[in-house]
């Protein structure tokens, strides 16, 4: 299985064979400039392309500048410009033999050969096993960079409604304009692939939790104001996807956990109405939660601090409203009002999760305390239990 960076410089080569392969300088000079760019991953990838063989980068490099003097050679001999196939045939048959039964096949039926084990049929994406493959060389970057990767998988929302009233040939065009939304609204580093159905895999490299959220929104709304065909009629009385998101280190550290955490968050946004984007959240709680309305101060860092309205409230953590997006993993510092109490609760916690509430265009921020004075614990306890006895009178 190849790469996306190996299919790049197989295409690259493709073009440069389709194109200037007699013109020896000129052939010589744009293998060097795609070198330059490239680096030295460029020669393995060129011979394999042209003669199938394979070889470690330097023996690649090598060969290629003794079949650039055989190429010369040959032209000379023959006084006539030769074809670099040509004298890299020859080279390999007669002078290095590494060939002994050389099979010459058309290079755009190399091509299509090379993608029909990467590239999914009807939408043109990247297919289910090269997705997998490149999930775990993403993870494995991340993981030597220490950078952030997210996963995002969409799915489309009542698809089988949408094939039972307009037929699997509609289905299969809306499909594949989802695609070409999905594939024209991401970066040229970023995966898309067809995850199975009408399930599709975003990977995004060098990307946060948040950025995450925002691209993956920016391709629910861009597939919300196309026309699909008769999409007026879905139960949504549109076309639309849902969403899930999960982050590398953040919800899972193997790519199959990523995978089964951006799917519940996914469940997750189905099960809140579609048309959503959902971040995964573990909804493990080592304390129970009582629902309250309380209103106190946060400040991220050495901020100042702004208000922020509490949903409910446990020992362990707390859920409340804010009035903009707090990246996850984020520090904060809560001063939080106690009725009947002159001080105010001050305490350390960890954003877990962010979530948009799209009605009111705020943000529910749901933190775990990390840091309580004692003498304010046992405070937040009197106070829970309080209202909780209060709730079942």
């Amino acid at each position: 299985m190849v790469e996306a960076r190996e299919v790049q410089m197989q295409s690259e080569i493709s073009r440069l064979l389709l194109h200037d392969s007699k013109d020896r300088e000129k052939f010589s000079r744009k293998v060097n400039h795609l070198a330059e760019r490239m680096g030295d991953e460029l020669y393995p990838s060129m011979l394999f392309t042209t003669a199938h063989l394979d070889f470690e980068k330097a023996a690649a490099k090598k060969h290629w500048k003794e079949i650039l003097r055989h190429w010369e050679g040959m032209s000379r001999d023959v006084k006539r410009d030769i074809d670099f196939r040509v004298a890299m045939l020859d080279y390999f048959i007669a002078i290095n033999r590494r060939i002994r039964n050389p099979k010459i096949i058309e290079i755009k039926i190399f091509q299509k050969t090379q993608q029909e084990t990467l590239i999914d049929e009807l939408t043109q994406l990247y297919n289910y096993r090269y997705f997998i493959k490149s999930l775990d060389q993403e993870i494995v970057r991340a993981s030597r960079y220490h950078s952030p990767l997210t996963l995002v998988i969409f799915d489309a929302d009542d698809f089988k409604h949408y094939n039972d009233n307009n037929g699997h040939l509609a289905g299969n065009k809306a499909l594949k304009k989802l695609a070409r939304i999905i594939q024209s609204s991401v970066r040229n580093v970023d995966v898309v692939a067809r995850y199975g159905g009408e399930e599709f895999a975003l990977i995004l490299p060098e990307t946060n939790k948040e950025g995450g959220l925002v691209i993956s929104d920016r391709i629910r709304e861009k597939v919300e104001r196309n026309a699909f065909l008769k999409g007026e009629k879905q139960p949504l009385k549109r076309f639309t996807v849902s969403g899930g998101i999960a982050t590398l280190n953040v919800d899972a550290t193997i790519g199959s956990d990523l995978i089964k955490k951006a799917d519940q968050a996914l469940y997750r946004a189905k099960a809140r109405g579609k048309n959503q984007i959902a971040l995964y959240v573990d909804e493990r709680r080592d304390f129970d939660r009582i629902r309250i309305s309380l209103s106190g101060r946060l400040a991220v860092v050495s901020d100042t601090g702004d208000v922020f309205e509490a949903l409910n409230i446990s020992v362990g953590g707390i859920l409340f409203h804010f009035h903009k997006a707090i990246p996850v993993g984020s520090i904060l510092h809560l001063s939080l009002n106690l009725p009947g109490r002159k001080r105010p609760i001050n305490c350390k916690a960890k954003v877990r999760r962010v979530e948009e509430v799209k009605k009111n265009k705020t943000y529910e921020i749901g933190v775990s305390i990390t840091q309580i004075r004692q003498p304010e614990k046992n405070a937040l306890k009197r106070f829970i239990t309080m209202s909780a006895e209060k709730k079942k009178k």
